[in-house]
Parts: structure tokens; sequence; C-alpha cells
């Protein structure tokens, strides 16, 4: 497991598009899914909750960065942060700054006492050349968006059908899990003699 995920959020977003059939960060809707809204902020909530859902899993420790806090749609980054999680670091570079300068960094501080990080403890999901190359060259693994997004939908299959799978060990006797099925329910007046 990677000790280290840092995720270009808005890079990963744009990428996502229509790359597998039910996309869980584009908002397309899927049987459990339907209403999911489709503007920017939605989509970094979205990331966000999936992330969530995903520590310990992908990986031990996961950061998402995007790009300052006034993205154009709309949010000042005034009163409560909608993105907050208890388990992913969630970060909006400084206006001077670019989540690619972040990120950067983050790697680079990922490094005992300055050196660069050592390969296999910091992966950074971004599709950009550039920042690929650079924190490459600062010693962390990059993923594509492609890559990481088929990883993502395998984890997130694992863990939907692990969820079946203990609802239905949880409930072997009843049809679709249903506790209260297998209940009779007496109907006044007919066949309630007491024998």
């Amino acid at each position: 497991m990677t000790k280290w995920l840092i995720i270009d959020g808005y890079n990963l977003i744009y990428r996502s598009g229509d790359h597998w059939s039910g996309n869980y960060l584009s908002g397309a809707a899927t049987p459990r899914e339907v209403g999911v809204p489709h503007d920017l902020a939605a989509k970094r909530r979205r990331l966000i909750q999936l992330m969530d859902k995903t520590v310990g899993i992908l990986a031990e420790r996961i950061t998402v960065v995007f790009d300052g806090r006034s993205g154009g749609d709309g949010h000042s980054g005034e009163g409560p942060n909608e993105q907050e999680s208890s388990v992913v670091e969630v970060l909006f570079s400084p206006r001077d700054k670019t989540a690619d300068t972040v990120i950067e960094q983050l790697v680079f501080q990922a490094g005992p006492a300055g050196k660069p990080a050592t390969a296999g403890r910091v992966v950074v999901v971004t599709s950009d050349r550039l920042e690929r190359e650079t924190t490459e060259a600062a010693g962390a693994e990059t993923m594509a968006c492609s890559v990481f997004l088929d990883q993502l939908k395998e984890a997130l299959d694992r863990i939907e059908q692990d969820l079946r799978s203990r609802s239905a060990a949880h409930h072997p006797a009843t049809p679709l899990g249903n506790p209260f099925s297998s209940l009779v329910i007496d109907n006044p007046g007919v066949g309630n003699e007491r024998r």
C-alpha cells in the first residue's frame, strides 16, 4: 500500500470525463446516485467523499490539492469549508501559488531533512506531464489520472461487494437481507384464535 497519495484534485476531476461507465467523479448517474449535482463544488465534495472511503485501502494517507479558493465557481473561501474531512487532508493553494506548486512542496518536504522523497512512499496522481516530471525528480512516483480512476473503481467495487456480502451473511435466511421480512403480522379477526 502507498504511504502517501497526493492528488491534483482539479486535474483528476477534469480528466475523469467519461473514462469509465458510471463515473463516480463526474456525477454521471449510477443506479444508486441518481440526482448527483454536476457543478464543480459538488464534484470536489464527491471526490473527497470517495477518498474518505478508500483511506487505508489505496493509501495510508491521502491529500487532495485544489487550486486557490476562488476557482470561478462562486466559492469565495468565506464561511465553513464544505470540503472538510476527518481522514482526508484537503488543501487549497494560496492565491499566489498553483496546486502544482503546493504538490511539489509537499513532495519535497516528504523526504528526510529536505532530501527527495523515497520512491513508493509518495505517489502523485496527475496527468500533467510537467507536474509528473517535476515530482518524479523530487523522488515521488506518479500515476496518470486514468490509471488512478481504474484503481479507484476497483477499490469502490470491492468495498460495495464486501458490504453486500456482509449484509447477506448477517441476514442469510431473509430475502434481500430484510430482517423484518419473516415477521408475521396478525390480521385482527382472521385466524387470531389462541390455541
